[in-house]
């Protein structure tokens, strides 16, 4: 089984950071309304999956490094 190429997203800096502040809120209520509305079956995970890119690509986060921070623990 192939697997998908993925696009290689690079965050950057946002000029005017008092409209991207906005659009982060604005994305945040819709991810989170969005998540609500796919529990009650009213959207698929195709449409979540959207809503969810949206957020992702205004976060100041590069997707080829994943989940590598949330397994870095230093607790003994």
């Amino acid at each position: 089984m192939s697997k998908k190429k993925r696009r290689k997203r690079i965050w950057n800096e946002p000029e005017d950071k008092s409209e991207w502040l906005n659009e982060l809120i604005e994305a945040g209520e819709s991810a989170v309304k969005g998540y609500e509305r796919y529990l009650l079956n009213k959207i698929d995970h195709i449409e979540l999956a959207q809503i969810m890119t949206t957020l992702h690509d205004l976060l100041p986060m590069d997707i080829n490094r994943r989940y590598d921070d949330d397994n870095d623990s230093t607790d003994n």
